[in-house]
């Protein structure tokens, strides 16, 4: 998205000040405008609650808590952000484990790595793997899976949006690429990458200029082409950015299986509003796949958010911190099974930022952003304690969400409860069935626009039942750590200021305005 705006050096040649002065004034009166209170409100979804009581059993578990520990992006930044650090510690604090390679903007892309298409794909001269190598090392480094997404990045440049003139060619190249990363070719490497994606969001004009019909040509030839190389390798598509739109979501899949093709995931976005949507979205591609008979292909998101329409301020914020923990509760009983935030690794790019299309994890310099630290928490539960334990289903319906987990030692319990958008709501825990004799210690964090991550209270306690009631604000997160060892979590970092314009609600519709022209300009 920044790489395709650098690029539109004529954009405000493209559309006239006074369309641009009249569309504003049209968005303006249809009600963009959103009051101070509820800019940008979900509510009307939300099914309200007085008070919530949360009743747990330490004897009564439901398997293992998935980390959905997925990113887009990092831990390098991207080669044309200057003066930005690695981000392999940050990575590694909050648990990440799977990278997808979209939006590089450049390394990793088929046009770097063969750029002159005229070229023998059989030929090691055809190939320049300088770039990429480095930013898939890094990913390997940093003791992280490969997602490999085999097309182009977001680009100005329509020659990358037009499908392949020679679809069996770019298909051999992406085979070629594959024996570089896991058979050495080339003088390669052997990093046994299992998933590869097959373009991206060919359901935009700003990614494919082409048919539905020629994507679905450029799947069959490249997952035989790959298939036949090596059939262990997982080959999917179509990561649309729409599950409404038909031609990438029934379409495609009556396609694949009207040609007995291999379709080892299906990949989809989605920038949501609420949780919940997420959550729904995600239960029906499951069940989608399952009505065509695809009951082993994995249900893959491979980039999701809070809106891209919203300010910036609730990327940066607790908003979307208590956005990120929801989600990350709501996805484990969705039928997802991974799910690959979009993105980690910061642009600083000023007018971005101030559209609010800076959706990172990280500041170029490595500082935390609060939804940063919904995945610091998040990790602190999976990795201590991953036993979960038993609850209803979390839908985010409510906009409020708990989810919690033992440890394999028997010594330590997380619960972290989410209130995305939902009033301030009291509610009362109990936790029946401690195994412990002896005391213990109660450790509550808190996560809100004042609190990153920190303990607001502290006790020990002896009781078998624990229980205690707290009120939990919106947009905040209680993360509650009982252990009868001697250590508990670390706090978590200070997290980026945001900059007073970007907390200014007046410029909400304008910037939103802007935003949209944005998106119309460059995907139609």
């Amino acid at each position: 998205m920044i790489k395709i705006f650098k690029d539109c050096k004529s954009f405000s040649l493209k559309l006239s000040n006074i369309y641009v002065f009249v569309l504003i004034i049209l968005i303006i009166s249809s009600n963009f405008i959103f009051s101070v209170d509820n800019a940008y409100s979900t509510a009307d979804s939300i099914k309200p609650i007085d008070s919530l009581d949360i009743n747990l059993d330490y004897k009564q578990t439901n398997g293992i808590i998935n980390p959905f520990s997925e990113i887009n992006c990092g831990p390098l930044p991207n080669h044309d952000v200057l003066n930005a650090v690695d981000l392999t510690d940050e990575y590694q604090d909050i648990g990440i484990s799977f990278i997808r390679t979209h939006d590089f903007s450049g390394p990793t892309d088929i046009s770097s790595i063969f750029p002159d298409f005229n070229a023998d794909p059989d030929l090691e001269s055809s190939y320049d793997f300088t770039a990429s190598d480095q930013y898939i090392t890094s990913i390997i480094n940093a003791g992280c899976n490969v997602f490999y997404r085999l097309g182009e990045s977001a680009s100005a440049d329509e020659t990358l949006c037009n499908p392949p003139e020679n679809i069996s060619k770019w298909a051999e190249v992406c085979k070629h690429i594959a024996m570089h990363y896991n058979d050495g070719w080339d003088n390669g490497f052997f990093y046994s990458i299992t998933y590869w994606e097959i373009w991206n969001e060919p359901d935009l004009l700003g990614f494919w200029n082409g048919t539905a019909e020629k994507y679905y040509h450029l799947y069959r030839k490249t997952v035989e082409t790959l298939k036949a190389y090596n059939s262990s390798l997982k080959i999917g598509g179509p990561c649309t950015s729409s599950l409404s739109n038909a031609d990438y979501t029934t379409g495609f899949l009556t396609y694949i299986s009207e040609n007995s093709l291999p379709l080892d995931f299906f990949s989809w976005h989605q920038y949501a509003d609420s949780p919940d949507q997420l959550f729904v979205s995600s239960s029906n591609v499951r069940n989608l796949l399952d009505s065509y008979g695809l009951t082993d292909c994995e249900n893959i998101n491979t980039e999701w958010n809070i809106n891209i329409i919203f300010p910036q301020r609730d990327k940066d914020n607790a908003k979307n911190a208590a956005f990120t923990t929801c989600a990350l509760t709501c996805f484990q009983d969705s039928g997802l099974d991974y799910s690959f935030r979009y993105r980690g690794t910061q642009d600083p790019n000023w007018l971005m930022r101030l559209i609010g299309f800076d959706l990172s994890l990280f500041t170029c310099k490595g500082v935390y952003k609060n939804p940063a630290l919904s995945y610091l928490a998040h990790n602190y539960l999976t990795s201590d304690t991953p036993i979960r334990l038993k609850t209803p289903v979390m839908d985010a319906s409510t906009g409020i969400t708990y989810l919690a987990g033992i440890s394999e030692e028997n010594t330590d319990v997380s619960i972290i409860i989410s209130n995305f958008n939902a009033d301030d709501t009291m509610y009362d825990l109990e936790l029946s069935n401690l195994p412990w004799d002896s005391s213990y210690i109660e450790a509550i964090y808190l996560i809100d626009n004042s609190h990153h991550l920190e303990i607001i209270e502290q006790n020990t306690l002896s009781s078998s039942i624990y229980t205690t009631t707290q009120t939990l604000e919106s947009s905040s997160i209680h993360f509650i750590r009982l252990t009868n060892s001697t250590t508990i979590p670390d706090e978590g970092p200070n997290t980026a200021r945001i900059p007073f314009i970007l907390r200014l609600r007046i410029l909400d519709p304008f910037t939103k305005a802007l935003g949209i022209l944005l998106l119309i300009l460059i995907f139609g």
